[in-house]
């Protein structure tokens, strides 16, 4: 929390309590003596008997006065803490692309230098024309997250479902990915999906599960359940607390600790993953510390999207 912010929540919080300490007094003024009442009706009236309906009437004048006070000093207040944050945001958005992109592209560039200016061994030149195109995919990943994050907020996002075997792409994913993964398949089935925003939602998840795995191997599990297929996605990571269960979906939200700010990424991954999800009339969930019955220990996200009838 910012200096400004901390002081604006302060402004607000003494200002409302003059507002509710003035409506207090008003009542107890009402309700306690209302001599001042009495004469005025007196005058406009010509009798000093003021009837109850006269003096509730003040009442809830002053009150409705002192509560649209205080609805109004409420909205300018959440407004302006609306606006900071979108500052904020802004700030760390444009701070973590830098970084994004500053990185791979000075080992882009560092690479392609090393390979102009000397003669290397093909040992070498194969390591570092690796290390080139995984910067490049990175790249490409960094990007096509962004692109897919806009089409998301303009309800843009292309969507081309066709009749797939759930099991035979997972396989297909698995021998496809450059480094290990663990499969468990039990059953097969059928659904209705996007091969490329599954591949995508897939690919943010083992990515996750191998950055914050501690090493780990990723397992990929496939399960049935009635109308529904689970791809749980786990690892032997730290346990997200459960502070953050929900918030890790958010766009551009990275949980404050020194492990994720080591890794890349700009909080758009798992955002992505419930989007696609939600398209496939699904749902994306995290299952934290102990999950299963032999003592394994980590995170588990599980996608689940009905099956094809």
């Amino acid at each position: 929390m910012s200096l400004k912010t901390a002081f604006s929540i302060v402004v607000f919080v003494l200002a409302a309590g003059m507002v509710i300490t003035l409506l207090v007094f008003w009542n107890v003024y009402i309700i306690s003596d209302y001599h001042t009442i009495k004469e005025l009706y007196m005058v406009t009236h010509g009798t000093p008997e003021v009837p109850a309906a006269g003096r509730w009437t003040v009442l809830a004048v002053g009150i409705t006065f002192l509560s649209l006070v205080l609805v109004v000093l409420s909205f300018y207040f959440v407004t302006f803490l609306r606006g900071s944050r979108f500052k904020q945001q802004q700030k760390d958005f444009v701070n973590m692309m830098t970084h994004e992109l500053k990185l791979p592209m000075s080992s882009i560039q560092m690479f392609a230098q090393t390979l102009k200016q000397r003669s290397t061994g093909p040992e070498d030149r194969e390591r570092f024309l690796d290390a080139i195109l995984n910067d490049c995919a990175r790249l490409n990943l960094l990007l096509d997250h962004l692109l897919k994050s806009q089409q998301i907020e303009k309800g843009k996002l292309p969507v081309n479902l066709r009749r797939l075997d759930i099991g035979e792409f997972v396989e297909e994913f698995a021998r496809k990915w450059p480094r290990p993964l663990t499969l468990r398949m039990i059953g097969n089935v059928e659904a209705q999906v996007d091969p490329v925003l599954l591949e995508l939602a897939i690919t943010n998840l083992v990515n996750n599960a191998e950055k914050y795995g501690k090493g780990c191997t990723p397992e990929v599990v496939m399960e049935t359940e009635k109308n529904l297929v689970r791809l749980s996605i786990r690892d032997s990571g730290a346990p997200i607390p459960k502070k953050y269960a929900k918030k890790i979906f958010r766009r551009f939200f990275r949980m404050p600790n020194r492990d994720t700010r080591r890794q890349n990424g700009v909080g758009l991954g798992l955002y992505i993953v419930k989007t696609i999800a939600k398209l496939h009339q699904g749902s994306i969930d995290l299952t934290t510390g102990m999950v299963d019955a032999d003592g394994w220990k980590g995170n588990r996200f599980t996608l689940t999207i009905p099956r094809s009838k």
